[in-house]
């Protein structure tokens, strides 16, 4: 049980504690933007003592304005997860996307543009329900690795059983596997 009273918890909390909770907010604010300019860094600065302000004046007692603190600063990280997406460069997804046909061509090579034009459809769809089913840029990264080492290694298990490899409609059938995409 906390024993601090309302009256005197703010003036036993150290200057240092705050200041060190302040500069948590603003390092939370600031991931995922590059270095800015001294405005953006001073918005950054308002943004964070507003948060410290509000918790601090709105906290009963230390353990209040700690748990407010650790709200705000989880509140932050999971805005930070729902926009990863925007932060991915659309040519990063076209790298992964290249890559993803470059394994696929290795297994399923194609002569006619038809068929290297349904590689990219392929390869698109499958980076598109990836990037979807994805928690975050890491957790969508090792998606990708972990869809493509599955696809070699399936393809080296039917190559060495001198099985003719990948057929189409079994390529189909993985890359469409939602499950194979979830449990990556």
């Amino acid at each position: 049980m906390d024993t601090t009273t309302t009256s005197n918890w703010r003036d036993q909390l150290h200057p240092e504690t705050r200041q060190l909770l302040l500069n948590n907010i603003m390092n939370k604010l600031k991931i995922g933007h590059p270095l800015g300019d001294y405005d953006e860094d001073l918005e950054f600065q308002k943004i964070a003592h507003s948060i410290e302000q509000k918790s601090y004046g709105g906290a009963t007692n230390q353990a209040d304005y700690f748990d407010e603190i650790a709200s705000k600063l989880l509140l932050l990280e999971k805005a930070r997860e729902r926009e990863w997406r925007s932060q991915l460069r659309p040519d990063s997804r076209q790298r992964i996307v290249n890559k993803i046909m470059e394994k696929i061509g290795r297994h399923l090579p194609v002569s006619r543009p038809e068929g290297s034009q349904e590689l990219w459809k392929i390869a698109r769809r499958l980076e598109e329900k990836i990037f979807a089913a994805a928690s975050s840029q890491t957790d969508y990264l090792r998606k990708i690795s972990l869809k493509m080492l599955t696809m070699e290694t399936i393809y080296q298990g039917r190559h060495e059983h001198a099985n003719p490899g990948f057929g189409m409609q079994q390529f189909l059938a993985f890359t469409n596997n939602s499950n194979a995409i979830d449990s990556s």
